[in-house]
């Protein structure tokens, strides 16, 4: 019996361990999603009368600071820039250590932070924390308040800063690229406002920036830039609406690279946007000498062919386009030669408003249409209409489609015949069709459409255009064949009549043209036909 009871001594004392140990169980609880607090400061935030030669900062947790040469501003700048710390370390409090004499009389400061305060455990950052204090008796007082939209999308980057630079004796429009701006803030997330504080009076010029390496200079072909039209006179009751637009390099060529025996290839910086450029062999070269120079579809590179080939350690060339010439040298070696390689697109399914392009991997200098052949599923010919486009390389094949039908299409030996007199073997594709019912149709009317050419876009929720048709005197279209889901009607005003949208371009202070989006107030469905009439803003 002793033995007995010890035994159910001993599971009723294990069952209550079990129990305990079930409620007590450590899960190490929620994770810290919460930014580090401001406690107090030293001498205390907005301060006047300033004198001291060091700030120390509290916070309610350890904090670190992440790229501070780069995220902490001060504005207006201090010469020689004070020394932040702790560097790399994690501390209850931020000090700065201001040299004597660095800070002017009567001049009200502000420390910027951007987003360098981070906790030290999670990494939460404490956003657009700011330190203010004044030499003279009073605060700088004047804001300047307005608006961030990217013009071309419709969401603005995560984070733009919006900057002031002084019109002083030095100044020049070239100031964006060199130096930090006078005052500077942030554009909200939510709202795309933005509120610049504690300035003095004085002209200033505007700028709005896509800050993607935090340097507070812009970066020219790698940041969006926004500019007001006119200097800012503070102090101003005026609101500021600032349009950011993506921007190009300034054209230049790179050095060109041998990919095989009779092919080089000219990489370039900024936009190519006509063929009127000239790439000249100064080197001496075969009387025979033949080039053929196409351009690449997926990178910024000019394809460079010639025939034959001939023994050369490098070779010169002079690039001209527009403003631009360059002399440039490539290191040439006998390469194997390059094979005709041919590539049919699309795949399998083709849209209704789609193409077919036949695209070699080497220049096109003749094909015939009569050896391309088209066929239903009945193994009825179909009409088709060919161009041939040089510069890209490629034949854009268009037809009449018929919903739910296979196409067979061939292109039999010798079709087109190459640079260097390759021809193709038999190349066979066959294509697809949906039923006209797998999509929607919108007879879309346009109010407030202000001028014309006018570009018009249906676009889907990630900016991808579906739809894209030029109207020239009317503000009604009928789109068809359109794929189901929810979209956006963006308005591109054409003021120039190009085709396509242009971007600004600061340092010749012009604007981008100006583009428009209305959400269509419901999803359009499969055989759906929907009527709508939207407004622009």
């Amino acid at each position: 019996m002793k033995t007995l009871r010890q035994f159910f001594s001993l599971i009723f004392l294990c069952l209550i361990i079990y129990s305990c140990a079930q409620i007590g169980s450590i899960g190490g609880g929620p994770k810290d999603e919460l930014p580090p607090e401001f406690v107090s400061s030293r001498p205390e935030n907005f301060s006047i009368n300033f004198d001291k030669d060091e700030i120390r900062i509290l916070f309610n947790e350890y904090v670190k600071l992440k790229n501070p040469q780069q995220q902490i501003i001060f504005s207006p700048p201090i010469t020689p820039k004070p020394i932040i710390s702790p560097m790399g370390l994690a501390s209850k409090e931020v000090k700065i250590e201001l040299e004597s004499d660095s800070l002017k009389a009567n001049t009200t400061y502000t420390i910027n932070f951007g987003q360098s305060i981070e906790d030290n455990n999670e990494g939460n950052p404490l956003p657009f924390f700011k330190y203010v204090f004044s030499t003279g008796t009073y605060l700088d007082s004047l804001k300047l308040e307005g608006t961030v939209n990217d013009v071309f999308y419709r969401e603005n980057p995560e984070l733009v800063s919006v900057m002031l630079y002084e019109k002083d004796s030095l100044y020049s429009d070239s100031v964006v690229y060199k130096k930090a701006p006078t005052y500077i803030a942030y554009a909200k997330d939510s709202t795309n406002t933005f509120t610049l504080e504690n300035m003095r009076a004085g002209t200033y010029r505007l700028i709005a920036l896509e800050d993607k390496n935090n340097n507070y200079k812009f970066d020219q072909g790698r940041e969006k830039i926004g500019f007001a039209d006119s200097l800012v006179e503070l102090p101003t009751t005026q609101t500021y609406d600032i349009n950011l637009f993506e921007t190009t390099r300034d054209f230049k060529p790179k050095r060109p690279k041998q990919i095989t025996n009779n092919q080089l290839i000219f990489g370039y910086e900024g936009v190519l946007d006509s063929t009127d450029f000239q790439i000249t062999l100064l080197s001496k070269a075969p009387d025979t000498l033949e080039t053929s120079i196409t351009k690449s579809r997926k990178t910024d590179t000019l394809n460079y062919y010639f025939k034959p080939y001939f023994e050369n350690d490098s070779l010169l060339f002079l690039f001209s386009y527009k403003d631009v010439k360059d002399t440039l040298t490539v290191k040439t070696r006998e390469l194997p030669k390059d094979s005709l390689v041919v590539e049919v697109y699309p795949k399998s399914k083709i849209e209704f408003n789609q193409s077919v392009y036949i695209r070699p991997n080497l220049p096109i200098i003749s094909f015939d249409e009569k050896k391309i052949e088209l066929m239903d599923a009945d193994s009825t010919e179909i009409p088709f209409q060919t161009k041939l486009d040089s510069f890209n390389n490629q034949i854009e094949i268009t037809f009449e489609k018929k919903d739910k039908t296979r196409y067979d299409f061939t292109f039999y030996p010798n079709t087109l015949t190459d640079f260097f007199g390759n021809t193709n073997d038999t190349i066979s594709a066959k294509f697809n069709t949906k039923q006209a019912s797998d999509y929607s149709t919108l007879d879309l009317t346009i109010n407030n459409l202000d001028r014309y050419p006018a570009i018009v876009q249906l676009i889907d929720d990630k900016d991808k255009v579906d739809k894209t048709i030029i109207l020239t005197d009317a503000n009604k279209h009928f789109f068809d064949y359109i794929n189901p889901g929810e979209y956006h009607v963006k308005v591109i005003y054409d003021d120039n009549n190009n085709g396509k949208w242009d971007a600004g371009d600061y340092l010749k202070h012009i604007q981008p043209e100006e583009v428009k989006f209305v959400k269509i107030d419901e999803p359009l469905r499969a055989n759906w036909d929907v009527i709508k009439t939207i407004s622009l803003p």
